[in-house]
């Protein structure tokens, strides 16, 4: 007599087995450093990094959602609006404001998140890259970011 395989539990022990080599293999960043040394870590807002990648993406979402030859031409008064790690989470965020010209000639408000070693898996692991999430005000036409840009600027 042939034994049938239960594939719900196969598929529960391999999901386990996955979650406990993630577990027990990777060390997190986080271990035994400051809050502030994990702040200094992630890019500043005038980084390079930071704005080629706002730029580079902003572009990319022009021509393929709003179907415009637009792109940022100039970034000017760029602040940092707060800082946090810790509070409550312990990913590192910096909250970026800037005004910006775009190439159609008009000026609006980018605003941006830089979160330290996010990636895709997790918080605080030493492999994982830096993520920026932004947002233009007035270009954001399906409200990924809320009405005015509102999960990427400090609201609480």
């Amino acid at each position: 007599m042939r034994r049938r395989l239960n594939r719900g539990s196969l598929a529960r022990h391999l999901a386990c087995g996955a979650t406990l080599l993630l577990v027990l293999g990777v060390a997190p960043a986080t271990a035994g450093t400051s809050a502030a040394d994990r702040l200094g870590g992630t890019p500043a807002c005038e980084d390079g990094w930071t704005l080629a990648k706002i730029r580079h993406r902003f572009a990319y979402g022009a021509a393929r959602v709003e179907k415009r030859d637009l792109s940022i031409v100039e970034v000017g008064k760029i602040r940092e609006i707060h800082a946090s790690v810790d509070r409550p989470s312990p990913i590192p965020r910096r909250w970026c404001k800037a005004a910006v010209r775009l190439s159609d000639g008009s000026r609006t408000t980018l605003t941006w998140v830089v979160e330290g070693g996010v990636g895709f898996a997790g918080p605080g692991l030493a492999y994982l890259p830096d993520e920026v999430e932004f947002c233009v005000a007035g270009h954001d036409p399906w409200r990924v970011h809320d009405g005015n840009c509102r999960t990427t600027r400090r609201w609480w």
